[in-house]
């Protein structure tokens, strides 16, 4: 999978603390380093920052945005020619009608207890961050897609691909060009010019199963150069579903904003004898352009 020159920034913003209650285990005694631990293990898998760009905090638990709509590339009403001493006619536009979105809180927590900190069970505790962490990941993504899926519901953004499992490379019966994922990739490029927006679709969101197809028809090799010239990059997620691709203009497509950043928080329950781990974020995410986000079905028929 083709990386991207520039470390992604996070998207949850910087690590916050919470509470300062010290067990034994280092890890326990200061939040923080859980914080960056979450942080460091999430980096990479987060599709979040792909898609949506990063537009600073929020306050008030909301934000109210405008959709952009096709017709706002040119004016309602035509321009016209004027006379000597004429009057200028007037140029009108649509004003659309403002959007809502709300925050969310997403967390969760996971506990030690008394016995295993006390024997250092250090894989015990990094099996149940990284657990941690691969919830928090895979919710926000599943975030991220359903807010596209909202979009692409109601703009329509959507169009049929060739079956890249059919692909037939070389010999007698090698599939014709136009059935190649080339021809899909260069076909999307095609939509943008035609929208006349000034989108640059420079994002592919796969399965793996059509990414292994990519590499299956191209190798390695071929697939990096043809991605290189075409000025596309592929992220690889389970988050979307085999067969369907999500093209994007990579930070176009809305915003996520953080309200609360990623924060943990630790407590010992005396009761119980163990100690608590508790990670929450609070994010807002919302697409803005519908048309920087379009839909590929059928890549597996």
């Amino acid at each position: 999978m083709p990386a991207k020159e520039n470390s992604p920034v996070h998207p949850l913003g910087p690590p916050t603390l919470s509470g300062n209650e010290l067990t034994v285990d280092t890890m326990l005694e200061q939040p923080t380093r859980i914080t960056n631990m979450i942080m460091d293990l999430s980096l990479q898998r987060f599709v979040v920052d792909r898609i949506f760009a990063s537009a600073g905090g929020v306050t008030g638990g909301a934000i109210v945005y405008d959709l952009v709509e096709r017709n706002e590339i040119y004016a309602s009403r035509d321009i016209g020619r004027v006379s000597p001493g004429g009057e200028f006619p007037l140029i009108t536009t649509e004003r659309p009608a403002p959007s809502i979105a709300e925050v969310e809180k997403w967390g969760g927590k996971v506990f030690l207890t008394d016995e295993a900190r006390e024997r250092n069970k250090a894989a015990l505790f990094t099996n149940k961050m990284r657990q941690l962490t691969n919830t928090i990941i895979r919710k926000l993504n599943q975030r991220a897609i359903a807010e596209l899926e909202k979009s692409i519901t109601a703009s329509g953004q959507e169009t049929n691909g060739n079956n890249w499992s059919t692909v037939v490379v070389g010999g007698a019966g090698q599939s014709k060009q136009s059935l190649f994922p080339a021809f899909d990739f260069a076909h999307l490029a095609q939509l943008a010019e035609e929208d006349e927006l000034g989108i640059v679709y420079d994002l592919w969101l796969l399965n793996p199963q059509e990414y292994t197809q990519l590499v299956s028809i191209y190798g390695m090799g071929n697939l990096k150069e043809l991605l290189s010239a075409m000025g596309i990059d592929i992220y690889v997620s389970m988050r979307v579903t085999a067969g369907t691709a999500y093209v994007v203009a990579s930070g176009q497509v809305g915003e996520m904003r953080v309200e609360k950043p990623l924060g943990t928080v630790t407590w010992r329950e005396e009761e119980t004898e163990r100690t608590w781990v508790q990670a929450s974020v609070r994010p807002v995410m919302f697409v803005n352009n519908p048309f920087a986000v379009v839909k590929v079905k059928g890549l597996a028929g």
